[in-house]
C-alpha cells in the first residue's frame, strides 16, 4: 500500500511541476477532466484459463492539460471490480435476541494507473483519444459480516491479496450530450486492455457446489499472468474557461 500512496503522490507532483511552469509563461486556464464510468473486466490469455468469470464494477479518470499547443493529457485512473462472491447465513442469539447475519467473501480486483492521454484534433462531433496506461493491479479476497436487519457491517478481513504490475493501453470515442451548468458532458466509450505481471488470487472450485461452512471454502488459489479487457461507458466533463478554444476536445 505504501508503494500505491508513493505513486499517486510522483504523479500528482509531476503534474503540478507542469503547472507551475506553465504559469510563468502564461495563464493556465484549463482545470482538466473528470470522467465517472461502469466497467467489465474480461480475463484474457492465461487468467481466463483459470478466471472464466466476467467481472462487474466502475471507475473513474482525472485528467489536466500537458501542453497548451499540444493534445497531451496526463493524469490517474482508479477503479475496481467483484467478478465472484460467495455466502453463508447465520444466525446469532444476542442478549435473548436472534440476529441474522451473512458472511459474504468477495473476490475482487482494484486497478491504479497513471495514464497519457493523445487526443488529435477532430472537426467532428464525435472525438477519439488513445491512452497508455501504466501502474498496479490489486487481486484480493475479503470476508465481511453483515447483519441482515439493518445491513451494517462489521469489520471485514482481507483473506488472500496479491499486487501486480500492469500496463497497456486504451481506445475511446467521446459523444456530446450537451452542457450542465455551463460544463459540457460527453458519453464516453472506452476499451482498455491491460497485461500484467504474475499474481495469486482466489477462483472458485471446479466441479465443487457445497455446502460449505465458511464460504472462503468454495474457492482455491490459482496463479497467472493477469491480462484484462475492460469495456467501459462513462460520463466525461470536460473542465476548462469559455474563453480557451481547446483543440482536440474542446470547440472546434
Amino acid at each position: 500500500m505504501n508503494t500505491v500512496k508513493t505513486a499517486v503522490l510522483l504523479i500528482f507532483s509531476l503534474f503540478a511541476v507542469r503547472l507551475l511552469a506553465q504559469q510563468q509563461e502564461e495563464p493556465v486556464r484549463l482545470i482538466g477532466f473528470l470522467n465517472g464510468n461502469f466497467q467489465l473486466g474480461i480475463p484474457m490469455e492465461d487468467l481466463r484459463e483459470n478466471l472464466s468469470r466476467v467481472g462487474f464494477g466502475g471507475g473513474g479518470i482525472a485528467l489536466i492539460r500537458l501542453n497548451r499547443q499540444l493534445p497531451f493529457f496526463g493524469g490517474i485512473e482508479l477503479s475496481g471490480m467483484t467478478y465472484d462472491s460467495e455466502s453463508q447465513p447465520y444466525q446469532l442469539n444476542i442478549g435473548g435476541f436472534t440476529e441474522r447475519y451473512t458472511l459474504r467473501t468477495n473476490n475482487s480486483i482494484f486497478l491504479m494507473h497513471g495514464m497519457i492521454r493523445v487526443a488529435p484534433p477532430m472537426n467532428f462531433p464525435v472525438r477519439f483519444y488513445v491512452d497508455g496506461l501504466v501502474g498496479f493491479k490489486n487481486l484480493f479476497t475479503r470476508t465481511k459480516l453483515t447483519n441482515d436487519f439493518n445491513q451494517e457491517d462489521s469489520r471485514g478481513n482481507v483473506d488472500q491479496g496479491d499486487w501486480a504490475f500492469s500496463y497497456g493501453g486504451a481506445l475511446g470515442l467521446m459523444i456530446p450530450l450537451g452542457k450542465e451548468g455551463g460544463t459540457d458532458v460527453t458519453l464516453d466509450l472506452r476499451c482498455a486492455y491491460l497485461p500484467g505481471a504474475t499474481a495469486s488470487y482466489l477462483v472458485r472450485k471446479a466441479n465443487d457446489s457445497g455446502p460449505y461452512n465458511d464460504p472462503i471454502d468454495a474457492f482455491e488459489e490459482k496463479a497467472s499472468a493477469t491480462t484484462l479487457l475492460m469495456p467501459q461507458v462513462g460520463i466525461t466533463f470536460k473542465l476548462w474557461s469559455d474563453s480557451f478554444d481547446e483543440p482536440g476536445m474542446g470547440e472546434d
